[in-house]
């Protein structure tokens, strides 16, 4: 028998079924919801603008004004808000309107008011995130809130007088007296945030200060008064107001506007107020500044007044002005300093001390301005080269003083400063020839007579030169150096080669000097001690081993001996030059001599051996004694050696008498540059004709002028163009005159 597979029925009964059904009837708010609701939000808005407990929670509240945004009431709650900020604002900014602490009052309820806004935009948070930002032209409730202020202060005209009021508080501040800052940035931070800053409060603040600094400015130029200094070079402080104190004036002017733009207005504003108070202060009057005191200003050394007033110039675009002044300046004075009686004797120092005060105003004031520098280069060589040749033989002599005496107490940086600045003075003259011809000259007598206090000075200074002017410039000069660098070698060669008792006896050392490096000298005539003699012979063959096809040409003036001698207080030892060695040693031999033995046994020259026995028994140190007693030598005079002199120092320098740099001589130099000069300029003139076949006096004269490194005239350039006219290098146009053609 099969059994059923169905299941049976549930256990506990048959299955019920469930039936949804629609509702019969849809749900309706109450007639008085909206009402109601409008009206609970009215109160709470009302509570909170006038700073009463609402009767509600805040959630409840958030929750009635979201319940109403879902049934589509939000434009009656933002209609309902935005009547309810009017009215406030209109009767609170209409009371303060009357009031008379207006900006006091308009600070309390601007803070007051945005605190508000702030609760009640927190409250109605579902309507600012729903309605408002998905309604077109419909603004958030913050800027609704806003908008109701600012419509208010533009349609009663109340901005204005609050912008006023603001501008007065501020001229008070200006004035000296205390302000409320904190209530001052209230207001200038209502009028960002109401956008009325840009058109209304920053327009008026600017025309405001710049009457204010125009006012001031005037009154306080009127009543300049010149620069007044103490004994140290500071400015003095007083009642009357010179230009350092007007500078300084303005300073503070400036940064209290800074203060001022950073403390309670929109920092934006700083640029356009700096700028106005600058342009009323300063750019108005950059001129009679600087035209009244700015030459006393750098007299008087005034470096923090300088710098202050460059910064003061450099944002008004008066750095031209303030670049005019600082050339004429040191035109002036650098041609003052020119032309001073005793200018040759302290001119190099005075230009010094001058340069170096200019680099440090410069430099400390100035802030290394390129246009300031290219002003000052051209001025100094304007000024230096008015004089033409003159500061040229003038830095040369004081290069020579220097590298004798005055590097002997300063340390290799004082030095190494010294000579760098004196090629920033060299830098300037245009008679660089001259220089070279006078430097050379008395670079040879300061190696030759072993004067010179440093050989590396010298090899430096050289350097500096090769620098500035090329290799060229100083290869003669170099070569001087190196030739004493031989000669040292040489001496060293010839101790350690096998020489007689004569050469060792005396300790003979000779210098080797290139013709082509060293000046001219004329060569004398001198009859040499008979040991002496021998030892020059002897060095004479050892270099001509070591140097075959060279002539050796004695320069007896040129050189030096020690000798020592026996007197009645103790031996000496004599420094002085070789003539008058040669002259001494004779009184070895005999005690007495007469004028023409002295001659005889010498063979110098009268002139010389005047000189020369004038030194010995005329100058400071009488080695010798004269019959009869003058100062003058004749040749009639008779000579004893002065065993009895005395001194206390053990050695002792006999000088020359030296003949002092002739007019005469300073004009050789100068003609043998003249002619140098020329013969360039000639050769330029061919150059230039050769390569243009044919050109007018104008465009020579221009291309001339760029081939050259000195100074020449117009005559001058007339009279070498003739000359190559008459060595038929050029000709004339036949007709124009002033046209030349070359002719090859």
């Amino acid at each position: 028998m099969w059994a059923s597979k169905r299941p049976g029925p549930p256990a506990g009964g048959p299955q019920k079924k469930l039936v949804i059904q629609g509702l019969k009837a849809l749900p309706t708010l109450p007639s008085s919801y909206k009402d109601d609701t409008l009206s609970r939000l009215r109160n709470a808005v009302n509570a909170i603008l006038g700073n009463q407990p609402t009767t509600q929670g805040l959630e409840e509240l958030y929750r009635d004004c979201e319940a109403m945004c879902l049934h589509k009431f939000a434009s009656s709650i933002y209609e309902m808000l935005q009547q309810e900020f009017e009215a406030y604002a209109h009767k609170q900014l209409s009371q303060i309107d009357k009031a008379q602490q207006v900006l006091e009052q308009t600070q309390q309820f601007w803070e007051s008011y945005t605190r508000q806004l702030h609760m009640i935009r927190s409250v109605f948070m579902y309507l600012d995130r729903t309605y408002t930002l998905q309604t077109t032209n419909v603004a958030s409730l913050w800027a609704m809130g806003l908008s109701v202020v600012r419509q208010y202060l533009i349609n009663s005209n109340m901005r204005i007088r609050l912008v006023r009021l603001f501008i007065d508080r501020v001229q008070n501040e200006r004035d000296g007296q205390l302000v409320d800052e904190p209530m001052l940035a209230s207001i200038a931070h209502m009028f960002i945030d109401l956008g009325l800053y840009t058109q209304t409060l920053l327009p008026n603040f600017i025309d405001a200060t710049r009457d204010y600094y125009r006012r001031e400015s005037l009154r306080l130029i009127s009543s300049l008064v010149p620069l007044q200094t103490s004994t140290d070079g500071s400015a003095q402080s007083s009642r009357m107001m010179d230009v350092p104190g007007y500078l300084a004036h303005v300073q503070r002017r400036l940064d209290e506007e800074t203060h001022r733009a950073t403390q309670y207005l929109d920092p934006s504003i700083k640029t356009s107020l700096l700028s106005t108070a600058l342009s009323e202060l300063i750019e108005k009057h950059a001129e009679k500044l600087l035209g009244s005191s700015f030459d006393s200003m750098v007299d008087a050394n005034l470096v923090p007044d300088l710098g202050r007033l460059y910064k003061l110039l450099a944002p008004v675009d008066k750095l031209n002005a303030l670049r005019k002044s600082w050339s004429a300046y040191i035109k002036t004075t650098g041609q003052r300093k020119m032309q001073m009686p005793d200018a040759e004797t302290a001119l190099v120092s005075g230009l010094l001390e001058f340069r170096s005060k200019l680099d440090n105003i410069f430099e400390a004031a100035f802030q290394n301005d390129s246009k300031l520098h290219s002003a000052l280069r051209e001025a100094f060589e304007a000024f230096i080269n008015t004089r033409r040749n003159k500061p040229a033989q003038l830095i040369a002599r004081f290069v020579d003083q220097y590298m004798r005496v005055g590097s002997k107490t300063d340390d290799e940086q004082q030095v190494d400063d010294c000579l760098n600045r004196i090629v920033a003075l060299f830098r300037f003259i245009q008679s660089k020839d001259l220089f070279e011809a006078y430097y050379r000259r008395d670079l040879s007598k300061r190696l030759l007579s072993t004067k010179t206090v440093s050989r590396d000075a010298e090899s430096a200074f050289l350097h500096k030169l090769k620098a500035e002017c090329g290799s060229g410039y100083t290869s003669q000069l170099e070569g001087m150096l190196r030739d004493m660098e031989v000669s040292e070698e040489l001496t060293a060669a010839l101790s350690q080669a096998t020489v007689g008792p004569d050469m060792s006896d005396i300790g003979f050392h000779a210098n080797i000097l290139t013709t082509s490096f060293w000046p001219t000298y004329e060569p004398i005539q001198l009859t040499l001690p008979r040991q002496l003699e021998a030892a020059q012979e002897q060095f004479a063959r050892f270099y001509v081993e070591r140097h075959r096809g060279r002539n050796l040409q004695w320069q007896y003036n040129l050189g030096t001996c020690l000798i020592k001698v026996e007197f009645d207080d103790g031996p000496k030892e004599l420094q002085m030059n070789q003539v008058q060695g040669t002259v001494l040693l004779l009184f070895a031999e005999s005690d007495e001599l007469t004028y023409t033995q002295v001659q005889q046994n010498t063979g110098l020259e009268d002139s010389e051996l005047q000189r020369t026995l004038q030194s010995l028994a005329c100058g400071k140190y009488r080695v010798l004694a004269k019959e009869p007693k003058s100062r003058d030598v004749s040749t009639t005079d008779k000579f004893v050696f002065n065993s009895g002199f005395k001194c206390p120092q053990a050695r002792i320098k006999i000088s020359q008498i030296v003949v002092k740099e002739t007019e005469k001589e300073s004009k050789d130099i100068e003609q043998h540059i003249h002619l140098d000069r020329m013969y360039r300029v000639d050769a330029a003139l061919v150059r230039i004709m050769k390569a243009r076949k044919t050109l007018d006096h104008d465009r020579l004269f221009s291309e001339l002028s760029n081939q050259i490194d000195f100074n020449i005239t117009m005559a001058e350039i007339k009279e070498r163009i003739e000359t190559l006219i008459e060595r038929d290098y050029i000709r004339r146009d036949d007709s124009d005159q002033s046209t030349y053609h070359y002719i090859a």
